[in-house]
């Protein structure tokens, strides 16, 4: 029994060092990661004598940054600000339609067709067209933002909401629950983990 104790000590000190040196390398591992691939990427266009215009090299990036950096921040300003607009406009409309095709299912074989047409148009072919008929560049740019981001709101919105439990659904119907109750207190829940991780890849994608 006595020696038991006298090991437990030593077990939790090897695992403090253990969880130490994981943190630290973590942290390092990473770091000297990215020093090794800026070093060969510095090396390289040096070495291959590569066009800036094409490759620039890191020191040339950096020492771009430094420089122009209050033009570039205005710039890295106006694509956030685009950005969190079009999510927020393509969350609320995506959401808002998906309920009204998850309530209604003459209405989602009506109109789903069309969303499915403005995802699968390449946003290159429309991007001209908005642009002449918009004359706002940024409301041009926040539409075609935006129908990158809709559809995939829409389907994920709709795919939660239809993924209730079928024996949920026939509960809520023999008890008479309104449309709104269904919304409200079945289907509403169902959704939201995977419209939120939707929102977070649809961020980093824009």
């Amino acid at each position: 029994m006595t020696d038991i104790h006298n090991e437990l000590p030593t077990l939790n000190s090897q695992q403090d060092r253990l969880a130490r040196r994981e943190r630290r390398l973590r942290i390092i591992m990473p770091l000297l990661a990215i020093g090794i691939v800026l070093a060969l990427w510095e090396g390289l266009v040096i070495y291959y004598e590569v066009p800036h215009y094409l490759i620039p090299a890191p020191s040339l990036i950096a020492e771009t940054l430094i420089k122009d950096g209050p033009s570039l921040m205005t710039s890295m300003g106006f694509t956030v600000k685009l950005t969190l607009i079009s999510l927020l406009c393509a969350i609320i409309g995506g959401v808002a339609l998906g309920m009204v095709f998850a309530l209604s299912r003459p209405l989602e074989m009506a109109f789903f067709p069309f969303a499915v047409i403005l995802q699968v148009t390449p946003i290159i072919a429309i991007a001209p067209l908005i642009l002449i008929y918009v004359r706002d560049t940024f409301t041009a740019l926040l539409i075609c933002a935006w129908i990158v981001a809709f559809f995939p709101i829409l389907s994920n919105t709709v795919i939660g909401l239809r993924s209730a439990d079928h024996n949920l659904r026939d509960l809520f119907k023999l008890y008479g629950a309104t449309p709104w109750q269904r919304l409200r207190y079945l289907l509403a829940p169902v959704p939201c983990p995977i419209l939120w991780q939707r929102s977070k890849s649809l961020a980093a994608y824009h």
